[in-house]
């Protein structure tokens, strides 16, 4: 029997996905998600007395799976799977997934290979490589670098949770308050799934939950899809158990920090109140949650450690193609500053010629470590203030308000 041309078998596989895609595509919108928020509430329930209306829960169902159907991007993952070539490439990303990922947790893509072209070589010389030392022996030798550095995706992921949570406080229509809270969980869901985000475990005697730290942060781009859904849809492990333990305080916080806020008369008293209450939210998120040490918040951001990066050994299901051994991808430096703004700016204004609905900003890597600025200053760091904007667009009754697509933040 002859073998098949692999273009051929890959062109019947590629049917089969598209045949199949509704049906598989629900193995991409995890259960864990919806299950955090009732386990969460339920918690809340037993350790405050808090107990959630159901069209706040029916809200924070909603708001937590819909940043999984913003994109027809599931099709896209599964055609990963068994792309020719695949194993150790970068994948593409659409610009709608640019914007997605960046309310999922997740770092930029990195920069593509930087070719022999005089352009390219010019761009390169602007780079800022790391020490070889740092890189694991074992990598896999594609030499990606970032735009990103860790510090600037957790300052991104604080500007995310502070919109979420501005709009959420001011707007009148529970349920829709609700969904917004139910945006910024999914993106704090996502930093403990281990596809995502690789975390160390709680420490101390009792391995209190508020003691684990992030170590890296993956970039869509690099990720091995046939580990991404399992790794999601983990709830035997710490890290789910943590996860609920911080969705039941962000609970209570948002209660009580909904009610101050909605006791207001004026638009210029709910913004007053709702940087108070936001303010205790971002706190809790620098202490407990979003942890990590200096020396990650200075490395590049990206890539993905062994069993979830594109280079493990059986990522994408080639046919006819024996497994190999689990390889980690590491970013090996970070493109120049100016490099790194113009992909930021590039991304935003393209999305806006298309008309997308699809909001996108990202602060720049020179931007202070605004954990830092939080904890040693009273006041609230600028870049996580409530806008007049965004209160003003909560509380109107424009039917974009049920999107979890919050007018971009201008960052410097």
């Amino acid at each position: 029997m002859d073998v098949l041309p692999k273009r051929l078998l890959h062109g019947l596989a590629v049917f089969g996905v598209l045949a199949t895609a509704p049906f598989l595509a629900a193995a991409y919108t995890p259960d864990n998600h919806q299950l955090s928020i009732a386990e969460g509430a339920a918690l809340c329930e037993r350790q405050f007395g808090i107990r959630l209306s159901s069209l706040t829960m029916e809200g924070m169902v909603d708001g937590v799976l819909e940043p999984d159907r913003v994109t027809p991007s599931s099709i896209q993952m599964l055609l990963q799977r068994i792309e020719p070539g695949s194993y150790g490439q970068q994948r593409n990303v659409s610009l709608a997934r640019i914007a997605a990922q960046s309310l999922h947790g997740s770092p930029n893509p990195t920069r593509p290979v930087y070719t022999d072209s005089e352009e390219d070589r010019a761009a390169l010389g602007g780079t800022i490589a790391r020490d070889p030392a740092d890189l694991s022996p074992d990598r896999y030798p594609i030499d990606v670098y970032s735009y990103d550095t860790n510090m600037a995706v957790r300052n991104k992921m604080l500007i995310n949770a502070s919109q979420f949570l501005c709009v959420s406080l001011a707007q009148s229509d529970a349920e829709q308050a609700a969904q917004r809270f139910g945006n910024m969980m999914h993106m704090i869901g996502d930093t403990y799934s281990a596809s995502h985000v690789q975390r160390s475990p709680p420490t101390g005697a009792n391995g209190d939950c508020g003691t684990e730290q992030i170590e890296w942060h993956f970039s869509m781009d690099l990720v091995s899809w046939k580990q991404h859904a399992p790794a999601d849809d983990d709830a035997e492990d710490w890290r789910f158990a943590c996860l609920v333990e911080h969705t039941s305080e962000l609970m209570r916080l948002w209660a009580y920090g909904r009610q101050a806020v909605q006791a207001t008369a004026t638009a210029q008293d709910r913004i007053a109140e709702s940087q108070t209450q936001v303010r205790q939210s971002m706190l809790y998120l620098c202490q407990s949650v979003f942890r990590e040490d200096e020396a990650v918040l200075r490395r590049p951001a990206g890539g993905a450690a062994a069993e979830f990066s594109s280079a493990s050994g059986d990522d994408n299901w080639a046919v006819l193609q024996d497994s190999r051994r689990d390889r980690a991808i590491e970013p090996v430096g970070l493109t120049s500053t100016a490099e790194a703004r113009a992909f930021h700016v590039d991304v935003a204004a393209r999305l806006r010629r298309r008309g997308s609905p699809a909001q996108y900003s990202y602060p720049s890597r020179d931007m202070t470590d605004l954990c830092a600025a939080l904890t040693t200053h009273a006041a609230m760091p600028e870049p996580l203030r409530c806008t007049a904007n965004e209160i003003g667009w909560a509380m109107s009754a424009d039917d974009s308000v049920s999107s979890m697509w919050i007018p971009a933040r201008p960052l410097p």
